[in-house]
């Protein structure tokens, strides 16, 4: 009986670690804590948030060879009513065959409403900020590693815990990275979508 404690205590630590877990609503972000954000829109808020980000890097094409800059921008749309913006630079450097460059981007959501599955989600934030690198493989945006931090935020009207400070790692701006660190007072690694 104990072994089998053991096991599933080691189980879900991998699984957690992994963000794979096989618990009810979105897997992978620590459920034990008490947070009056769910898991489902802990989930959302992450992935909303990224997808203005993701939006806005690709909005632009990989550039010529050389230094480059890059100003980014990008309106949320926001279907059922508040606003959201993007703004920020990619700056770097691109051979024949790769290179890289360096992400900075801030941004603010007043209200943003939007339709998560089945329910509206209104989200807040201010004082967001991606910063990172995006590796250049070729002609196409390659690799990310971006660090996602949004000290404020409000989940439909309800504040979330400790912000959003996750860490984003990928193999290209639009394949679904991984997001690991701490969102609404709850800790994992989560698949984004």
């Amino acid at each position: 009986m104990v072994m089998a404690s053991v096991g599933r205590r080691a189980t879900w630590a991998f699984m957690l670690a992994f963000g794979i877990a096989g618990c009810s609503g979105v897997g992978g972000i620590d459920s034990s804590l008490v947070s009056p954000i769910s898991n489902d829109d802990t989930f959302a808020t992450i992935g909303y948030l990224w997808g203005g980000v993701r939006s806005a890097i690709s909005s632009k094409r990989e550039p010529d060879v050389g230094p480059f800059s890059l100003a980014l921008s990008f309106k949320l749309p926001c279907t059922r009513g508040g606003q959201g913006s993007y703004q920020g630079t990619l700056t770097g450097t691109k051979t024949a065959t790769g290179g890289s460059g360096t992400l900075s981007i801030t941004a603010s959501l007043a209200a943003c409403q939007f339709d998560d599955r089945s329910v509206i989600t209104t989200i807040s934030a201010s004082g967001v900020t991606a910063i990172g690198t995006i590796a250049i493989v070729n002609d196409t945006w390659g690799d990310i590693n971006i660090h996602m931090v949004a000290p404020s935020v409000t989940v439909n009207g309800v504040a979330c815990p400790g912000g959003v400070d996750v860490q984003l790692t990928g193999t290209t701006p639009s394949a679904p990275p991984t997001s690991t660190g701490t969102s609404c007072g709850r800790t994992g690694a989560v698949a984004l979508p």
